[in-house]
């Protein structure tokens, strides 16, 4: 076998072994986002997916890695109701809106978060 012959199935199987890597990668950042933000609520009150199911029923969950670099995940949640966008920060874990709806739904679970007053 020649030099350049080895060279180029040893870069192939470089290659090879990056692409399934970076595929099991995105497959867990999805994941794990999304079941990071389906399930975020505050203290003792309905999650971010109870309350978006609430607001509209019927809708379908989703994901998008919007920067891969800094660990940002597009998580959505879209139905005839409307649509809610959460942007999920990987290395952060932090779930911040991506539109006005998510905005409401976040800031909905922020008010249940707080103490009730007098206590």
């Amino acid at each position: 076998m020649k030099p350049y012959t080895r060279m180029l199935v040893v870069l192939a199987c470089m290659i090879a072994t990056a692409l399934i890597l970076q595929g099991a990668f995105d497959t867990s950042d999805h994941e794990k986002s999304e079941r990071s933000v389906r399930g975020y609520r505050g203290a003792n009150g309905p999650s971010v997916e109870e309350r978006v199911a609430a607001a509209a029923p019927g809708g379908a969950w989703s994901s998008e890695i919007t920067h891969s670099c800094r660990g940002v995940v597009r998580v959505t949640y879209a139905a005839p109701g409307g649509t809610f966008a959460f942007d999920y920060d990987l290395p952060g874990h932090v779930v911040h809106p991506a539109n006005v709806a998510a905005e409401r739904i976040l800031g909905a679970i922020g008010e249940s978060a707080r103490p009730a007053p007098g206590r």
